[in-house]
């Protein structure tokens, strides 16, 4: 096997300090989770290239939020992965690939090459093997907790702690009124996202206050989305957006009616009027693919969408 070079596809092969390229809609996911939550995600596919060989094209994410123990630990993992493609190993150290912040969809993210021995094939799939580490080990009387880290889970969009940022956070909960505004969203592949919000005033500023919810029936490949879909989604005012970003709701079990639970409130930067009290709320769920991986077998693609509310 070749010693791998980093590459970039424009036009053919240069050096990837030069240029990048851009992942395509069907992009290959391997998926690794630390035991003690967050984990990493390496997309990649191949491309031909001019020569008519085959190049790795691909970059991985880790999770933003994650245990002290597993800083910097993803990385190595990355270094450590392994590409087969029917059960030969084509390439090596993937720690040469860019690291990119984690997304919804890994189509159209930049993305480096590394060069492999590979005639070029139509249709062939890369297949990323992410081996098991034993990151931390309890026992033998000292404080280290046991981490392990395995190819499974919600990867780089899981997080270590529920961590929500106190930036625009009251430091007090408040309870959510009957005029509260109720709004959900669903998965393709079965469960979804339920939000609760409304507009009240704190200390003479407008405040969005509110919570969310995972709704049951979600599998692995969505169960950590919910926050990702709650810094997409918007509170509007008679046609006005408020806040762009609910990802700092807290979140609590579904339920039909959240009157009376305690919400968090978001400044939105803006003066009270009165008249905001006799406006509705209307929260605006993103519509958009949320996961897209390509397998030997098939494509899978789910997508998230917004559900009109009844009546």
């Amino acid at each position: 096997m070749r010693f791998p070079l980093i590459l970039a596809l424009v036009l053919g092969l240069v050096p990837a300090a030069q240029a990048e390229t851009r992942l395509s809609d069907g992009v290959s996911l391997a998926h690794g989770t630390f035991s003690s939550g967050g984990g990493l995600t390496i997309a990649t596919e191949f491309r031909r290239t001019k020569k008519g060989g085959t190049a790795l094209c691909g970059a991985w994410a880790e999770s933003e939020s994650q245990a002290s123990y597993t800083t910097g630990e993803a990385r190595r993992i990355v270094q450590l992965a392994s590409v087969y493609v029917q059960g030969r190993r084509v390439a090596q150290d993937l720690g040469a690939l860019p690291q990119i912040a984690p997304r919804l969809d890994y189509a159209g993210a930049p993305a480096g090459c590394i060069l492999t021995d590979l005639p070029w094939r139509a249709g062939r799939v890369p297949e990323v093997f992410l081996p098991r580490q034993q990151i931390s080990r309890s026992g033998g009387g000292g404080s280290d907790p046991n981490i392990i880290f395995r190819q499974s889970g919600p990867a780089a969009m899981g997080a270590g702690l529920e961590v929500v940022p106190f930036l625009r956070r009251l430091s007090r909960l408040l309870d959510l009124s009957p005029a509260a505004t109720v709004a959900e969203g669903r998965y393709s592949s079965g469960g979804g996202v339920r939000v609760a919000a409304e507009l009240v005033s704190v200390n003479g500023r407008a405040h969005v206050c509110g919570l969310w919810s995972d709704l049951p029936g979600q599998d692995m490949r969505t169960e950590a989305l919910g926050r990702e879909i709650l810094r997409r989604t918007r509170a509007a005012l008679d046609g006005r957006v408020m806040l762009d970003d609910l990802g700092e709701l807290r979140r609590a079990r579904a339920r039909m009616e959240y009157t009376g639970v305690d919400a968090t409130c978001l400044d939105t930067g803006q003066a009270w009027r009165a008249e905001m009290a006799r406006r509705p709320l209307l929260l605006r769920l993103p519509e958009t693919v949320v996961y897209r991986d390509t397998t030997p077998e098939d494509r899978v693609l789910i997508r998230f969408a917004p559900v009109a509310p009844k009546g």
